[in-house]
């Protein structure tokens, strides 16, 4: 029944069964959702109202076997009936594998909180393991039918609702405490690969097209759109879904420069509402609803379980991937260098060139370890299928001319700055050489914050940007220096290029159109830390750190995925000027409030009554 799955049996167990299966899967994180009554709390375990076993028995039989009762994953590793020393052992060296933690059902790559960490139990103290922000009961839905059961018992029975494909999202979104989730990455109704797009639906898309079914991520779009030389427009980690949060958050990767966001890539969707009811959402039909998914955020309309999107013709490249390192040299001349070649990057992306740039390692806030600093980026430019020699050595000519001469001199100082060049037969060649890969699963002692930047923000403006980065990689912090282990910023040239075009039936963040590049700033600190540190910490990058992006980029935004969630201006930010408009969308197609997530569409008037230290509780009406 579960062919091809690999089931963890510290993880979940099937509801009511005696034997664990020998084969089976479990899921990732993408995006939340859940539904209340018009009531002050939603339900949770040890409520007077919980579901008692015999509904959970009977949800299971409606789902044809496919509920799974959660336990935290390292479980294993702690005193009980479920102590195993080979298991936590596995579990402890997967810990920050993206693969294996997206293949369980209570799998996150970003948790909120880390209640059940593998540790080693025989020292004197150790933590309570429980689920935390991990859904109590998981669906493991490979049908339309299952997640339409789904929606219906958890609004009959009064429970928290989330949606999970993956696990990678740095805002919980398909995380919450006492939950039900329905877990979409098993429903895998294929990739079917269409040569001309063919659709009933008036388009002006005839190019390829693929029909991504379920739980599938970009790595398998990526393999199977070369098999037909064609590339698709996805993350730039090849572990992150493909349906869900991404997509619907809008979508940025290595060949958005080329050809748009991947919300612009979407011709149609296949839709499970709120009501249960499946349907194909696209520009003829739920024309409203098909330009909320595509831009808007998921896991507050429905639930989308499969997509078609764009496929566009591969072709040879040319890859660049430039690095400054300090020898002696300070961290304010190695910050002062970044912003000098990052005031050049819109130059050197109108020429046609994109990709993503790296700034950071805890060295930068330890000038004894400067060494260790680094500013390095990674861009490449499709190129003619024909006369590719002449137009390789254009296009390098073209990086030395606008990027490269007058960073050389910095080779005579402390300083030292290094250029290899690439040539690349197809998209995929790049991207699997240098273009994209597999991220570490991160922690919850992680905060990222986004920020997009126009030209005029980049542009000319490197002792703008060099006092933007002094500040953002400074630990002074209110009167007192910041306990941190480590501040990045990543540069993603993503946009610019096709971005920039307005794109019927979308609603991603207007700035988008306007903007270049997207600056994701990620701080984290270390273990031990109090509670009033830590929100010192959170604080800093909240507020100091995010307006220094913000004074460069004044009525630009963030990028919906990667964005605080503690960002005061979360509105303005993650949605700009479409918020009203996707608020009377959310209304329409769910005005009972089946989907929520924090700070998604629809969330105000709810919010988690904090019962503990860690910061999560039940929702309630506020």
């Amino acid at each position: 029944m579960y062919e091809g799955h690999t089931w963890h049996p510290w993880t979940s167990t099937f509801v009511g069964s005696e034997k664990v299966p020998d084969t089976f899967k479990e899921p990732a994180l993408d995006a939340a959702i859940f539904w209340f009554r018009p009531l002050l709390f939603a339900d949770t375990p040890g409520d007077e109202c919980w579901p008692s076993t015999a509904s959970w028995n009977t949800l299971n039989t409606t789902v044809n076997g496919k509920l799974l009762h959660n336990r935290p994953l390292a479980e294993p590793c702690y005193p009980g009936d479920n102590y195993d020393a080979d298991a936590c052992q596995y579990i402890s060296d997967q810990w920050t594998n993206a693969t294996i933690v997206s293949e369980n059902a209570v799998g996150y790559s970003y948790p909120l909180v880390t209640t059940c960490p593998p540790i080693n139990t025989t020292v004197a103290a150790y933590p309570i393991c429980d689920l935390g922000t991990a859904p109590v009961y998981t669906i493991n839905a490979t049908e339309a039918a299952d997640v339409a059961a789904g929606i219906k018992f958890a609004k009959e029975n009064n429970i928290r609702l989330v949606i999970k494909n993956t696990g990678h999202d740095g805002r919980g979104r398909s995380q919450g405490y006492g939950s039900l989730m329905i877990w979409i990455k098993y429903i895998d109704s294929g990739l079917a690969y269409q040569p001309r797009y063919n659709s009933s639906c008036a388009s002006n898309w005839t190019g390829a097209a693929f029909t991504v079914g379920g739980g599938y991520i970009w790595g398998d779009v990526y393999d199977a759109a070369a098999e037909h030389g064609m590339v698709a427009v996805g993350g730039d980690d090849r572990t992150v879904g493909v349906i869900g949060g991404y997509m619907q958050g809008g979508g940025h990767g290595p060949a958005s420069h080329d050809f748009g966001l991947a919300a612009d890539q979407v011709l149609d969707m296949t839709v499970v509402l709120a009501t249960g009811e499946t349907v194909t959402a696209n520009a003829c039909q739920y024309a409203d609803l098909f330009t909320a998914l595509r831009g808007g955020g998921g896991g507050t309309y429905g639930v989308v379980i499969s997509a078609t999107i764009k496929l566009h013709p591969s072709a040879p490249m040319i890859g660049q991937v430039l690095s400054v390192v300090p020898l002696n040299a300070s961290v304010a001349a190695l910050l002062n260098v970044s912003a000098q070649i990052t005031a050049r990057y819109p130059t050197v992306m109108d020429a046609g060139f994109s990709g993503y740039g790296y700034l950071g390692t805890s060295s930068l806030l330890d000038p004894s370890l400067t060494a260790e600093g680094l500013y390095t980026h990674t861009i490449a430019k499709r190129l003619p299928d024909t006369n590719t020699s002449a137009s390789w050595e254009a296009a390098k000519e073209e990086l030395e001319d606008k990027l490269v001469a007058d960073l050389i001199a910095y080779n005579s100082t402390d300083l030292y700055v290094s250029v290899e060049y690439y040539n690349f037969s197809s998209f995929v060649d790049y991207y699997d050489a240098i273009g994209g890969g597999e991220s570490s699963v991160g922690t919850s002692d992680i905060l990222i914050t986004s920020r997009l930047f126009d030209k005029a923000s980049l542009e000319d403006n490197a002792e703008n940007l060099a006092e933007m980065m002094h500040t953002i990689f400074s630990t002074e912090g209110d009167n007192s220096t910041l306990t941190l282990e480590g501040v990045v910023l990543n540069n993603c040239l993503v946009a610019g290029g096709q971005v920039l075009e307005e794109t019927p039936y979308t609603s991603v963040q207007p700035s988008w159109r306007r903007a270049y590049v997207l600056a994701n700033l990620i701080a984290f600190w270390g273990p031990g830390l109090d509670t009033l540190e830590i929100q010192r910490v959170r604080d800093d990058v909240t507020y100091r750190k995010m307006d220094a992006m913000r004074r460069l980029t004044p009525g630009m935004g963030s990028y919906l995925n990667e964005a605080d969630s503690l960002d005061p201006q979360w509105k303005e930010d993650f949605y700009g000027t479409n918020y009203d408009w996707l608020t009377a969308v959310k209304h329409k197609y769910d005005p009972d409030g089946v989907f929520y997530c924090y700070r998604c569409i629809g969330s105000l008037g709810w919010s988690e009554d904090v019962r503990n230290s860690l910061g999560y509780g039940p929702l309630c009406q506020t």
